[in-house]
């Protein structure tokens, strides 16, 4: 038996006993339901409560969206405690998160398609309160006062458009209510990590109301030091707020206005060699992180005629800095600072039909203006030690201790107008039978100016025998048109049967620097899926949904090293976002949520998938070239598995046994194109414990149970590690 069979026969058997922990965990012990159940149990059944989406810019039952969907609700997100997009994806089939090596380039994988590059967009459609909040810049920070959040998986063009090639997500934050009420959380937990938040609602009168909600998250210590510095690498200040504002003068208007504020301060996330101790870090920069993001947006919700009209508009501000240790010791070799600014606006007008109608159609168009500024500054070194020394006076521009660094001063500078209308008709051809059509047309102007200097650096010419510095301005323009179709049956009131043909778009564009203006651009990706779905209700107490599908990409963006491409150029210094030819992606999908008993909600999730490039070949200087057709796609898992359970039970007339239990793993995937970095299985069992009344609870909870320090990000051999074992406790109260 091979080395790699033998690694394949242990992840059989590590996920075997992880299925048997999970259904054992949810038998017998207390964990979440899928955001499909989601309001308290009934006190005399277990009666399952369907939940209501949003996923089709119309209110309508999850069993009835024709759509691989999963939604999480208030109490699940609550009570699990689920405050970051982290936590929610690590319970959706074939979806998993990477961090990332900066808090700017978070990243959401559905179906295998992920992004690349820190100064890349998504490809992800990913929104908050009906305003588009991906971007080049998409930090995707702490979670809370949540009403829902979905996440849809396949190509959505159609209604969500801008980079929805693998999917998109929805957040819904909690808007005002017509009562007064507040509520306040406060958390304690390892690593001297304190989180304080509050909710506060208040009803001037029958027609205005407002809601204010906060959290501030203070932690001194975590699972990485630099003791060079003597600095807690983990370290943080975050402080978020926002206040919403519901106008309802009439029964057929609503208006409501949003502003946000957030500000958070750290470290920079912890970047290091495999064999290092991450508590034993030895640095002799300092990397500071700070991200201030601030956003005021609207809603105007009308009945006009027999269907509704919508309107959002958003302004949304970014800054961010952050400084980076790239040599990974004591020496002054190479260090990395970025300087990013983001301003956006962004609007939308559509309107719906009344849902009551055999025919029914939504008609809209959006307008994205965007402007960007990356100002990036790398020292690197060329790992010749005491280069410098031979270019007197003034060492050739070269320093750093080994004065063989050269600095690297790239600005990046950006603006995208986009453009697009799109519809979506449904008809019903009989009661059971419907069609569903929709078409988006999408027009992309960028304007780009770039330029990379080398301050001084007479010697660079030596090195690499020709000029680094170079400036390029260009104004690429992307259209396309994105259609897609949906026939679905209702085989009977409780089971419903779909297939859809739908398509995705990503526009192009630039890469935040290059050693030569060629490796610059890259081009637009498209791509077309075929789904086959399930959607039942198995009696009162559960409901399963299953989902096929194939899905082709062509023109991925894909991250490489640009010593592949050029030889010239130092290893490990900069990545570059290449167009791969065409990846290929079949895969199942299961989902089933139950009330088996009374007090006891249970979801299991499993997904399958087989992402590979089907061709993609790297051409290389002088004729040659790297084939990477035949792999599997990096950061793309074959299988993932989740189970969360929450039980509930009286112990008194006024007091209830609360508990919480998650498991979720995913196996079978690779770091890099040429898959000879295995990823690790990302692990994670989390558990709470309480007691809670009317209007308080007191729990204590441990994440991360197994304390799996596994590898979420690789590039060559440095890596960033998951965080590990957290205990704390939870006190909540509400007003």
């Amino acid at each position: 038996m091979t080395v790699h069979d033998m690694k394949k026969t242990a992840g059989a058997a590590t996920w075997k006993l992880a299925l048997f922990a999970g259904v054992a965990m949810a038998l017998y012990l207390p964990g979440t339901a899928n955001a499909q159940v989601d309001n308290a149990p009934p006190e005399d059944e277990a009666v399952f409560d369907v939940i209501t989406v949003t996923a089709r810019r119309r209110e309508e039952a999850i069993t009835d969206t024709p759509l691989a969907v999963t939604a999480f609700g208030k109490n699940l997100i609550e009570t699990g405690a689920l405050d970051s997009v982290g936590d929610l994806v690590a319970l959706s089939p074939n979806v998993s998160f990477e961090p990332g090596g900066d808090f700017v380039s978070s990243n959401i994988a559905v179906r295998g398609v992920s992004r690349e590059r820190s100064t890349e967009e998504p490809g992800i459609g990913i929104y908050r309160d009906g305003v588009y909040v991906g971007g080049p810049v998409t930090s995707l920070s702490d979670l809370y006062d949540l009403e829902q959040v979905e996440v849809l998986r396949g190509p959505q063009a159609g209604l969500y458009g801008r980079n929805a090639v693998g999917g998109a997500v929805n957040i819904t934050t909690a808007k005002p209510v017509f009562e007064n009420t507040a509520k306040v959380d406060v958390q304690l937990s390892d690593n001297d990590r304190q989180e304080l938040v509050g909710m506060g609602n208040y009803a001037f009168s029958d027609a205005l109301a407002a809601r204010l909600s906060f959290k501030v998250v203070n932690q001194g210590e975590g699972f990485s030091r630099n003791i060079f510095l003597n600095q807690e690498l983990d370290e943080k200040e975050n402080v978020s707020a926002r206040a919403r504002v519901l106008w309802q003068p009439s029964d057929d208007l609503e208006i409501i206005i949003t502003g946000l504020y957030r500000d958070d301060e750290g470290q920079t996330p912890a970047v290091f060699r495999v064999t290092d101790d991450p508590r034993q870090l030895s640095y002799d920069t300092d990397t500071p992180y700070n991200a201030k993001e601030s956003q005021i947006s609207s809603e105007l919700n009308w009945s006009i005629g027999t269907g509704t009209l919508t309107n959002v508009l958003s302004y949304r501000s970014i800054d961010v800095f952050q400084q980076d240790d790239t040599d990974f010791s004591s020496a002054y070799l190479q260090t990395s600072t970025r300087d990013i600014t983001l301003d956006n606006f962004f609007g939308e007008l559509r309107y719906a039909s009344a849902d009551d109608q055999r025919f029914r159609y939504l008609v809209g168009a959006t307008v994205l203006k965007e402007d960007s500024f990356f100002d990036t500054n790398f020292l690197i070194s060329v790992g010749a030690p005491g280069l410098g020394a031979f270019f007197p006076p003034d060492n050739g521009g070269l320093t750093g201790d080994n004065l063989d660094s050269v600095l690297f001063d790239l600005d990046n500078k950006q603006e995208l107008l986009s453009l697009a209308a799109f519809a979506e008709l449904t008809y019903d051809l009989t009661d059971r039978l419907t069609l569903d059509a929709s078409l988006r047309y999408t027009h992309d102007e960028r304007d780009v100016e770039f330029d990379q200097a080398t301050p001084g650096c007479t010697a660079c010419i030596f090195i690499v025998g020709r000029s680094l510095d170079y400036s390029v301005s260009t104004d690429p323009v992307f259209e396309n048109w994105s259609p897609a179709g949906t026939i679905s049956y209702d085989v009977s009131a409780a089971v419903l049967v779909y297939a859809t043909v739908s398509t995705g778009f990503k526009a192009g564009g630039i890469n935040e620097g290059a050693s030569q203006p060629q490796y610059l651009p890259f081009d637009s990706e498209t791509s077309i899926s075929y789904e086959a779905g399930v959607k039942a209700q198995l009696g009162n107490s559960a409901q399963l949904a299953l989902a096929a599908f194939s899905q082709t990409r062509k023109d991925a963006l894909i991250s490489v090293d640009e010593s592949v491409i050029d030889p010239t150029f130092p290893a490990g210094v900069n990545g570059l976002g290449i167009n791969a030819g065409k990846i290929e992606s079949t895969g199942l999908e299961a989902e089933l949520s139950t009330r088996p008993l009374e007090g006891l909600e249970v979801s299991v999730a499993y997904g399958y998938l087989d992402a590979s490039y089907k061709s993609f070949v790297v051409p290389l200087s002088g004729g040659r070239e790297v084939d990477y057709s035949g792999n599997q796609v990096p950061r793309s898992f074959k299988q993932s598995f989740s189970i969360n359970s929450i039980y509930r039970r009286p112990i008194t007339s006024a007091l209830d046994l609360l508990a919480y239990g998650s498991y979720s793993n995913s196996w079978d995937g690779f770091q890099d194109n040429a898959n000879l970095i295995e990823s690790d299985a990302p692990e994670m069992v989390n558990l709470r414990l309480g007691v809670e009344g009317d209007s308080w609870s007191f729990t204590a909870f441990v994440n991360n149970l197994q304390d799996t320090r596994y590898v979420t990000y690789q590039v060559g051999p440095y890596i960033q590690r998951a965080p590990g074992r957290v205990v704390g406790v939870r006190a909540e109260k509400s007003f």
